[in-house]
């Protein structure tokens, strides 16, 4: 049916004949199939109304029965209502009978003060717990208990402000407690360290304000009738007393300035000590978990402090942070709390559970608190406390005060030691003050390190051992204390000039007696300035160590050089006579410089306290720069004239080989070379050297750090009179003349018996003629100036007198003796040979003249630096000479000499066939 209904319908609306038959015949192929989903639809249609029907059936019982469960529904919420309204009634009702308990207890005014702010604490929590607003009776308390609180308040802050008079910790944990009750612990912390800082700074201001220390000075003056008091009197002070008058003001002002300042460390450190160690123990209070622990403490109750940097971590947000922050770190630092003492507890915090499957993981509220104490460890350790800030800003303010005003710049600069003294002074009353010596806070101690930095012994071990003063101190001073060495070293440099200017000395060069005293004078007293502490001793004596350098270079630029200050024939030049005052003046400069400083300085308490591994004390650098300085410009100023001494006396010497030591018969008197010898010796003493002044000390020089010089033997230090300068500077020149006298002895020939008995009494004759250039009252001769050589002297004489068989078997034979005494080894060897040489027959020629030397030539060789295996190589390469001389001459036998010659020369280290013919350095004169 439904196919010929679409059907007719599809034709009714097809007005194109083709198409209708096209639909047509669609119709007609598949007609069955179209009856087939017409019927369906006719079913599905038949199902759709049937599910209708039913589902409005359901609906309608739905709602029957919402009407049955209505009404005990509604009436269960009002119960519930009820039940909510209840409860809140009662939790109101328990809280006002709580608060009217501590409101009663708050009445009865009681006397501890803790137990009161407890329970205003408690109250106060009540009422941020609740609405009471409307509630008659709590409005009632409130008003009462605001009163309540206030008064607290004011006798906290009575409390707080009386203990500092008295240092009393129990009052002002008292105090601190009730201010962390009523929750402003924190702004109050910061408020007085506020004020501290304040105050001191306004002080600090008013103490170096030059008009107002200029009305000072002129307060003080009295007043002279008729003076004017215009404005044109009131001008800064000028010169004299009242410059004097106005640095007098200034340093009282800033003495009153460092004892206040003295009292904020005092107040500071006690603030510190009692917020480490008050702890909330009241059982009203409100319990806070701090997240942040100070040391080993295994106390269940926090500190003070712990709750401060709990608050610090809590709120690092807020912008009292800041403050707060900045105040903990210098309060911590104050007490010399570490950094590694900050021990931060994860589990006290109450933060929600971890993100992260790890169940270790912190949340990110404790990964901010671990960053903020990880900073604040930070700040820790580069802060130094109130007092770091303190001197700090007095650097600040002290610079810029002296960069404006020179009436400041001059006591600051010119009278530095003023300024370390006050602040030395305070940092040992400090050190002293049983507040700062308290190490009471046994459960903060931590490695063995207390929150006073000195443990005890150890910092008073310490303090024996030097005064080491603190990083900030030394940082605050650091551009004064430069600026008055610099002044300090100008003074000595100028006193020196002034000394040396012609202007001063105009009828003559070299300064007198007066101008050393007042240049010794002008150095002393700048080493007593310094000696307010041992650093600054030190650098001083550095100072003065540069000012004896200068003298030196002043004193070298008037040397007299050149012929006249060599020659040693005619008078004294005017050039010598300068040269010998010269080194007077040297000695003089330097031993009153030794004796002050010894008398006025050695026994001061600076020096006792001084650094016990400090190698060079301030004497010691004193004492060096004389003996660098001073000494080797004296050694220098006498050598020239002492070379030229030596020509001569090496001259003399030569002259023993024109005389004759081959008689027979001994000499009734002496040789004529050592008369000459001793004639010049005493014309030198007595026109050349008599100048040099003398000490009148005999017997041993006293080598300890006494009223003298320290001086062991010669010169250990400066050279305190003129004749031990000399025999400083004659030492090596008579180890060059004992020298040539011993070769030249041991090369006189032809030599008898007599002769030898004669150069042996010379040997005596040569000591004594040079014991004139010694000093015998000094008990300074040839014996202590050169005491090798002087040995060597007197060990030849024994060989002189010897028969060779004996000197021969004393070299092979060691253990061979001549009469009760062995012969002394301690000649060299080539020495001995020299003189064996000398003891042969015409035919047996000495080395030198095998070769075509002269003796001088020779001597000259030998004194050259010729080692002892050169010289042996030169012997034997003489007996060699010999030896083909003998074979030339086809003789059948040696000289008897020559087998001792020989043997003594086998006996010797060195290669006995290693024969040379070494060039002579100099030629014959």
């Amino acid at each position: 049916m439904y196919s010929y209904i679409l059907f007719g319908f599809c034709f009714s609306f097809c007005p194109d004949p083709r198409l209708d038959s096209d639909i047509y015949h669609h119709v007609k192929r598949h007609h069955q199939d179209l009856l087939n989903k017409a019927t369906e639809i006719d079913n599905l249609h038949n199902v759709l109304q049937l599910t209708e029907e039913k589902i409005s059936n359901l609906s309608y019982s739905m709602d029957k029965v919402k009407c049955k469960v209505q009404v005990p529904f509604e009436s269960l919420q009002q119960h519930i209502i009820r039940f909510r309204h209840l409860q809140v009634t009662a939790e109101v009702l328990r809280k006002i009978a709580r608060i009217a308990l501590l409101v009663k207890r708050v009445q009865a005014r009681s006397s501890d003060l803790s137990k009161l702010s407890g329970f205003l604490n408690e109250i106060d929590y009540l009422f941020s717990s609740m609405d009471w607003k409307g509630i008659h009776i709590l409005e009632s308390y409130k008003r009462t208990m605001d009163q309540s609180r206030e008064d607290m308040v004011n006798q906290a802050w009575g409390l707080v402000n009386a203990s500092y008079e008295l240092a009393d910790q129990a009052q002002l944990g008292l105090g601190l407690q009730v201010f962390q009750h009523f929750g402003i612990l924190s702004e109050v912390i910061v408020e007085l360290i506020q004020k501290w800082k304040t105050e001191f700074e306004e002080s600090l201001v008013d103490a170096i304000d030059v008009e107002k220390l200029t009305q000072r000075v002129r307060n003080r003056q009295p007043k002279v009738s008729g003076a004017s008091g215009g404005p044109g009197r009131a001008s800064l002070p000028g010169s004299g007393g009242q410059a004097a008058a106005f640095h007098v003001a200034m340093w009282t002002s800033l003495d009153s300035t460092v004892d206040r300042l003295e009292r904020f460390l005092l107040h500071c450190r006690l603030l510190g000590l009692t917020l480490l160690k008050q702890r909330d123990t009241v059982p009203g209070a409100v319990s806070i978990h701090p997240v942040c622990r100070i040391g080993d403490s295994v106390d269940s109750h926090p500190s003070l402090a712990e709750l401060l940097l709990d608050e610090l971590l809590q709120n690092e947000c807020m912008a009292v942070s800041g403050k707060l922050r900045t105040t903990l770190v210098l309060l911590f630092t104050s007490v010399h709390v570490r950094s590694h003492q900050l021990n931060i507890d994860p589990t006290l915090f109450e933060s929600i559970p971890p993100q992260s499957s790890d169940p270790t993981a912190l949340s990110p509220q404790q990964r901010a608190a671990q960053s903020v104490l990880i900073d604040f460890c930070t700040d820790l350790k580069a802060n130094e406390g109130f007092l770091g800030w303190a001197l700090d800003i007095l650097s600040d303010h002290l610079s810029k005060a002296a960069s404006q005003s020179s009436q400041i710049r001059e006591p600051l600069h010119g009278e530095y030691p003023k300024l370390l003294k006050l602040l030395l002074d305070l940092e040992r009353r400090l050190r002293q003050t049983q507040l700062f010596s308290d190490s009471d806070v046994s459960n903060l101690r931590l490695d063995g390190a207390s929150l006073t930095g000195q443990p005890g012994a150890q910092g008073e071990q310490l303090h024996q051992q030097g005064e080491k003063l603190p990083v900030c101190i030394l940082r605050a001073l650091s551009p004064f204390e430069t600026a008055y060495l610099s002044r300090s070293l100008s003074r000595l440099f100028d006193r020196v000039a002034m000394v040396f200017s012609p202007t001063t000395n105009s009828n003559s060069s070299i300064p007198d007696t007066n101008d050393v005293d007042g240049i010794v004078q002008n150095a002393v007293n700048e080493l007593a300035y310094a000696t307010v502490h041992y650093d600054l001793l030190c650098k001083v004596s550095r100072n003065v160590a540069k000012m004896i350098a200068l003298f030196a270079s002043k004193v070298e630029g008037l040397i007299t050089v050149g012929q006249s200050a060599e020659q040693c024939v005619d008078a004294p030049t005017p050039g010598q006579q300068n040269n010998i005052r010269l080194v007077n003046l040297l000695c003089a400069f330097g031993t009153q410089i030794e004796l002050t400083c010894n008398r006025r300085l050695r026994n001061l308490p600076v020096l006792q306290n001084a650094p016990r591994n400090d190698v060079h004390s301030p004497f010691d650098v004193i004492q060096e720069a004389l003996k660098t300085s001073l000494n080797s410009l004296c050694v220098s100023i006498l050598d020239p004239l002492l070379r030229s001494v030596g020509e001569v006396v090496l001259e003399i010497l030569e002259t023993m080989h024109g005389e004759s030591f081959n008689e027979t018969e001994p000499r009734n008197t002496g040789s004529q070379y050592m008369e000459n010898l001793k004639q010049f010796v005493n014309l030198v003493r007595r026109q050349y050297l008599s100048g040099l002044t003398r000490s009148s000390r005999v017997g041993g020089i006293n080598t300890s750090l006494s009223a003298e010089p320290r001086l062991a033997r010669f010169c250990d230090g400066c050279f305190f009179c003129g004749e031990i300068a000399l025999q400083e500077a004659i030492r090596p020149h008579l180890r060059r003349w004992i020298d040539a006298f011993l070769i030249h002895i041991s090369l006189v020939r032809p030599l008898s018996e007599a002769g030898r008995m004669q150069l042996a009494t010379d040997c005596v004759e040569f000591a004594a003629a040079l014991n004139p250039l010694s000093m015998p009252n000094m008990e300074l001769s040839l014996s202590e100036l050169v005491p090798e050589h002087y040995a060597q002297l007197c060990a030849l004489k024994p060989y002189l007198i010897t028969s060779t068989e004996e000197i021969v078997k004393v070299f092979t034979k060691p253990e061979n003796t001549v009469g009760p005494t062995k012969l002394d080894r301690c000649i060299p060897p080539s020495l001995i040979c020299q003189h064996l040489f000398s003891r042969a027959p015409a035919e047996i020629r000495s080395p030198h003249e095998a070769v075509g030397w002269s003796v001088v030539q020779y001597v000259k060789w030998l004194q050259s630096g010729r080692s002892e295996a050169e010289r042996m190589a030169f012997l034997r390469n003489g007996l060699a000479v010999y030896t083909r001389e003998v074979e030339m001459r086809q003789q059948r036998e040696y000289a008897p000499i020559y087998l001792q010659l020989r043997a003594f020369l086998q006996h010797q280290p060195g290669d006995p066939e290693k024969l040379s013919r070494p060039e002579p350095s100099t030629t014959s004169t």
